[in-house]
């Protein structure tokens, strides 16, 4: 199964239910070029993420760090942690995603597990992610095992649960094992920019409708605009107003998909003023018209109802 596109709240929080509650696991196979924009877009989830790279090359955008991997390597991502992945390479680059949430790894609310090995690591200052490369034993473990619970999850055979979640508690215990949950790391700092740079995002997404300027985005986290321009493209590696565009344009395929809205219309709901700019802009993300996405989209639901 994969996600084509990533639903988020107005935090960039991903909204999408990674499994269910009586088993929280969620397995993906992302080719990138089947995402909606072309790769996947900045989110955050409270979920811990493991990802092997299978196909091409993959950047991952962690907070303020990128990581270029080939297939063969992998990484993960911590609970909480701002994203975002696309092809290096070939468009089709694609990775095996493992979603899982923390609370499977405690036993239990409570627990001496879960107090001891599990909250402690989860916002650990420089724990935000871990590349993961086969030329190091313990990392080729884990690689491994990402491996196995994929297999686990598409064969599905009597006891697949029990055994991804045994899968996840080795991975989990290997990552732990290299860090120090006691002594305050030299990434102090990170947690701080990340929750900067989730307040600009943040206020981009509530207030994508209307006309931003750089000076209300930098007032709303108390910076000049030019710290705002230099903090956000270290950071997200785009422009404020590139980020805004994506933005605008991932609102309008909800609007494309959900309602019968006109194209014009979805311009206007959407911030971008002009029906024309849109569809520019619209066209140079998707490579295709809002009218034309609509249509294929229409005719891939008739073919899915027959």
């Amino acid at each position: 199964m994969q996600i084509t596109d990533i639903r988020i709240d107005k935090n960039n929080r991903e909204t999408t239910l990674h499994g269910s509650y009586a088993f929280p696991v969620a397995v993906y196979l992302d080719q990138l070029d089947k995402n909606v924009l072309g790769f996947v877009n900045w989110h955050w989830h409270d979920e811990i993420q493991l990802s092997l790279v299978t196909k091409g090359q993959v950047e991952f955008l962690v907070n303020q760090n990128s990581h270029l991997l080939k297939a063969g390597q992998g990484i993960f991502i911590n609970s909480g942690c701002l994203h975002m992945a696309r092809a290096a390479a070939e468009p089709d680059s694609t990775y095996i995603c493992i979603n899982a949430d923390p609370r499977l790894l405690s036993f239990f609310p409570g627990s001496a597990i879960e107090q001891k090995y599990i909250k402690p690591f989860l916002k650990l200052p420089g724990f935000s992610s871990a590349v993961l490369d086969p030329g190091t034993d313990w990392q080729r473990l884990i690689l491994a095992k990402i491996g196995e619970i994929h297999d686990l999850h598409t064969g599905r055979a009597f006891g697949y649960e029990l055994d991804a979640a045994l899968a996840l508690a080795t991975v989990w215990r290997q990552l732990i094992a290299r860090q120090d949950a006691t002594v305050p790391a030299d990434g102090a700092g990170e947690y701080a920019d990340q929750q900067r740079i989730k307040a600009i995002i943040a206020y981009i997404n509530e207030h994508y409708m209307d006309k931003l300027t750089l000076g209300e985005i930098a007032s709303a986290v108390n910076i000049s605009k030019g710290e705002c321009c230099r903090f956000f493209r270290r950071a997200v590696k785009c422009t404020v107003f590139e980020y805004v565009i994506n933005y605008r344009i991932n609102r309008s395929i909800a609007l494309l998909r959900e309602t019968d809205l006109t194209v014009s219309q979805v311009a206007d709901a959407t911030g971008f003023g002009s029906a024309s700019y849109y569809i520019e802009c619209f066209k140079k993300q998707v490579s295709c018209t809002p009218r034309e996405y609509r249509s294929t989209l229409a005719a891939s639901r008739r073919g899915a109802g027959k």
